[in-house]
């Protein structure tokens, strides 16, 4: 039987911090794709003008408008890459880290603290990690002292 999740938002402010960025990543390689598409594309009209006397035709104009595109959109591509890389490592660091703490526990070290970085995305968890270790270290005391 498979589980079906209902809901969507389970922690709302690292979701909407997420949606947020990824929205204003989008929205920024739109707006810089476009501006600098028009700049080209206005820009060879004027060159193919003034070399012409014409204002070019259909195809002409065609040819004008994807040019740009040919150089911008591996740019763009490849900027967006690196902005996701950094964004995802904000998430995929924390999680190693806390994997790598959860392994100590396993193994039976119980002074561990995790601590991330300012910036990473998951605080929260860090600090329940840090209680549940800390509730581990007070029950093995008690079991010991019986």
């Amino acid at each position: 039987m498979k589980l079906q999740r209902r809901q969507y938002l389970i922690h709302k402010r690292f979701q909407f911090r997420m949606m947020g960025a990824l929205l204003l990543l989008v929205l920024a390689a739109t707006l810089v794709t476009t501006l600098v598409n028009h700049f080209f594309f206005l820009s060879s009209i004027v060159s193919f003008t003034e070399k012409y006397g014409r204002t070019p035709n259909g195809e002409e104009l065609l040819f004008a408008s994807v040019q740009p595109l040919i150089i911008i959109l591996p740019v763009v591509f490849v900027i967006l890459a690196i902005t996701c890389l950094f964004i995802s490592h904000r998430i995929a660091g924390p999680l190693h880290r806390l994997k790598m703490y959860m392994e100590k526990v396993e193994n039976g070290d119980h002074s561990v603290r995790l601590k991330f970085r300012k910036n990473d995305a998951i605080h929260d968890v860090a600090e329940s990690f840090n209680r549940m270790v800390e509730g581990i270290r007070k029950s093995s005391g008690k079991n010991t002292q019986s």
